[in-house]
Parts: structure tokens; sequence; C-alpha cells
């Protein structure tokens, strides 16, 4: 079975859809997924499902949520090969202070048109940075997420439907994806 990487919006946010991951991975099981790991507590799943196509598997998950949760949860679904490719897409330096912490991939429900990329413009500037290629945008953010000019919530106005996930967690899922063992953190 293939193995995919779902990447839930809006849950556990600010106390808001709260979720704990354990009634998440039941969720998952009950959709027909297998070996269903979590990672942190904001709603990132690694599974295995029979499913081959992930647009498919992306409906099929957003509504058994949906009707299980009683609120729509978007949810962007990736294969391990398209994850390989978002990181390797990285336009940014892995040198640029805290990395890890500050830089984000904002994963979009569509791919952003080009106008509405020229509209995010003025909220782009050396210490919050924004390149978008096809259904990933990579934010940079040199003073951190948390007073930024360049919000999530200003992404996605302009530029739709998005979640974001720092890239520590990214590159996480992808190796939990991968079979690979994380480090230990602290």
């Amino acid at each position: 079975m293939p193995t995919y990487i779902a990447l839930l919006r809006g849950i556990n946010v600010s106390g808001q859809k709260l979720i704990r991951m354990a009634a998440l991975q039941s969720h998952f099981e009950s959709c027909g997924a297998a070996s269903v790991r979590t990672y942190i507590q904001s709603g990132n799943v690694v599974f295995e499902h029979r499913e081959t196509n992930a647009t498919t598997l992306r409906r099929t998950l957003e509504t058994h949520l949906e009707a299980r949760l009683g609120y729509a949860v978007p949810t962007p679904v990736k294969t391990v090969k398209e994850l390989a490719a978002i990181v390797a897409a990285n336009p940014y330096s892995a040198g640029l202070p805290e990395f890890g912490k500050r830089m984000y991939v904002c994963f979009f429900g569509k791919a952003p048109t080009t106008a509405a990329i020229a509209s995010i413009q003025p909220y782009v500037h050396d210490d919050e940075r924004l390149v978008v290629k096809g259904l990933a945008g990579y934010a940079y953010y040199a003073n951190g997420l948390g007073r930024a000019r360049l919000s999530s919530a200003v992404i996605e106005r302009r530029l739709g439907m998005a979640t974001l996930r720092n890239w520590n967690t990214v590159t996480a899922l992808l190796k939990l994806a991968r079979g690979e063992t994380l480090a230990a953190s602290g």
C-alpha cells in the first residue's frame, strides 16, 4: 500500500477544534488507513492506504472526518514522492538563523494564480519572505511568525486555503513516511 502524509488544517489551534491524536488515528483507521502515526498535536498523519490516487483519498478523508467530527477539515494529502519534491524545492539557505523554526511550508488546496501571488507582494520583504511553487509556498520569517504582517491569515486570504508547517515538522514527516527514525529532541 502507498504511504501518504495528511496535513489537517485548523485543528488544535488556539484551543479550537480540539481532537486527541489517538482519536484522529482511530478516525483514519476507520476510513481504511493502516500503519497510522501522528506527529505532534497539530494534525499531521502518516499512514498507508489502498487508494492510489491522492486527490480521491483527500476527498474521502475530508468527507469521513466531517461526518465524524461535525465540521469540515481541509486535509491536503501528499505522497512521499510529492513531499520529498517539496522539500527538495526549498529556495532558501538552511544557514538562515533558526531555519528549522522560522521556515514554513504553506500547503495550498490548489495552486495560487499569478494574480494572487502578485497581490501578496506588498507583504513580502527581507524579514518576511514568500516564494510560491505550485501547490507549495515557502515562507521565512526572520523575526518569527508571531507578529508577522505576512501571517497565515493573509496568505490564506490572498492565495487560497493553506495550512502551514514549520521546516522541522515537514522534514520529520518526510522521515516518518520513509520509515526513518527521528532523532530524540531535548
